[in-house]
């Protein structure tokens, strides 16, 4: 990171600053895991699993930014996750 633009800096911090919310996010999406309908809302079954996957998208998208290949956790055929 020594080595970037104040331009790619700027990206660099807005990706970090994203994550950090998507990051923040997962563990809320239990809150609402014993809800399946409350009046007219109804609770995305799929919530926990589309806010881990737009969280990987978006440290993939850091990796090719920063030219860095992303590690296995974040390869589509691993379960595992490796921050």
């Amino acid at each position: 990171m020594n080595n970037l633009a104040d331009g790619e800096v700027s990206v660099m911090r807005k990706y970090l600053k994203t994550l950090a919310m998507l990051e923040a996010a997962i563990p809320g999406a239990s809150d609402n895991l014993d809800t399946d309908q409350a009046a007219v809302w109804t609770r995305n079954p799929n919530e926990f699993r589309d806010r881990q996957r737009l969280y990987d998208d978006w440290r993939i998208r850091l990796c090719a930014f920063i030219g860095l290949p992303p590690g296995p956790g974040l390869q589509t055929n691993s379960p595992n996750l490796i921050v």
